[in-house]
């Protein structure tokens, strides 16, 4: 196994430990793991089983994450373990999440490492994802601390199912955050993902309000979230509470795991979502599982001139745990070019808010 050490964020409730990472708040008896399979029981202390364990890890564009407004072209050194606090029923990377405390095929690696490592193959940042990084939540810390002082920035692919405190703690050391808000209604969230949506609404506002740089992905699932009515008050919710500066993806539905008797999404769902968050004021919406150029360019909200141009190719070479292929419906940019000037748009002179 890995640097198994004690977690942070529980407290004893009599001869049980109660879990404070995030609103599962999972009560463990003596030897009994969390629903996130990442922290157990074991004399007396809360461990974080997952610490240093790294199952899957690659060079990424940052693009990839996805984020769009925040160091274009950019690598991120990106790594996983397993577990998570969710039970998506549309999980592709379920094999990875749910493997617990099996056997794990790339090793352990200290926080040290992940930045010597970082830096060794070109990254310019770091990302924890494939799985929940709030599970894997003292290693993560840890780790950013360290590329803190080295000059690397950090970036997480969340959930965004954690408790306020940790989460003040977590943001104070992550620059950028993409959140997948997974519907818009908590009977969604509580059949399909076994959470709870205000929960993740407010990590998303209390990392805005930290400063953290946070871009929102949403899942388009035929028949279970992607009615006109909950996509208009999801992109209302962005502009009113996170501002109509963020960039919001709308990611295409492909059949997998317990949703594999659906469709995938249809092109024309697709198009509807954009123009509806564009009518309700969201000013830069993309695409993503879709390898089309045409919807990954950053276009400016004022004149429609291309400020950022995006090439899109499919992934040549594969993720892969235990020999399956992670992430596979996520298409790689190869080619990123900033046509901004000053921050402006070079034809309007309208501010683009994207950090370079």
């Amino acid at each position: 196994m890995g640097s198994e050490r004690t977690a942070s964020w529980w407290h004893r409730e009599g001869e049980r430990l109660l879990c404070d990472l995030c609103p599962h708040r999972c009560s463990l008896p003596a030897g009994a793991t969390g629903l996130c399979g990442a922290r157990a029981e074991q004399d007396g202390k809360l461990i974080a089983t997952s610490y240093g364990v790294v199952c899957v890890q690659s060079l990424d564009p940052i693009e990839k994450k996805p984020i769009f407004h925040y160091r274009p072209g950019t690598l991120v050194y990106s790594l996983g373990t397993y577990g998570c606090n969710l039970d998506c029923a549309n999980c592709q990377n379920f094999e990875l999440v749910k493997a617990s405390r099996q056997p794990l095929p790339s090793g352990v690696m200290s926080p040290q490492d992940v930045v010597t490592e970082a830096e060794r193959i070109g990254a310019q940042g770091i990302a924890w994802t494939f799985n929940e990084p709030v599970t894997w939540y003292e290693f993560v810390l840890d780790t950013a601390r360290a590329a803190e002082a080295k000059g690397l920035y950090t970036m997480v692919n969340t959930n965004g199912y954690i408790l306020p405190a940790p989460a003040e703690e977590l943001f104070g050391h992550v620059q950028v955050v993409n959140i997948d808000v997974k519907g818009f209604t908590e009977k969604f969230y509580r059949t399909i993902c076994g959470a709870g949506l205000q929960d993740v609404l407010n990590t998303c506002i209390l990392a805005k309000d930290r400063g953290v740089h946070v871009e929102l992905t949403y899942l388009l699932i035929p028949g279970l979230n992607d009615s006109a009515e909950e996509i208009g008050q999801f992109t209302r919710w962005v502009v009113e509470h996170m501002g109509a500066d963020t960039p919001i993806f709308f990611f295409r539905f492909q059949p997998f795991y317990r949703l594999s008797h659906l469709p995938e999404q249809s092109m024309e769902k697709m198009n509807e979502a954009r123009t509806i968050a564009r009518r309700e004021g969201a000013r830069y919406v993309y695409f993503g599982g879709v390898a089309e150029d045409s919807n990954q360019n950053t276009l400016c909200p004022r004149c429609s001139a291309v400020v950022v141009e995006r090439r899109i190719v499919r992934a040549s070479g594969k993720v892969c745990f235990k020999e399956r292929e992670v992430s596979r419906f996520c298409p790689t940019v190869s080619d990123v070019h900033i046509h901004l000037k000053d921050g402006r748009c070079p034809r309007c002179g309208e501010i683009i808010p994207i950090v370079l």
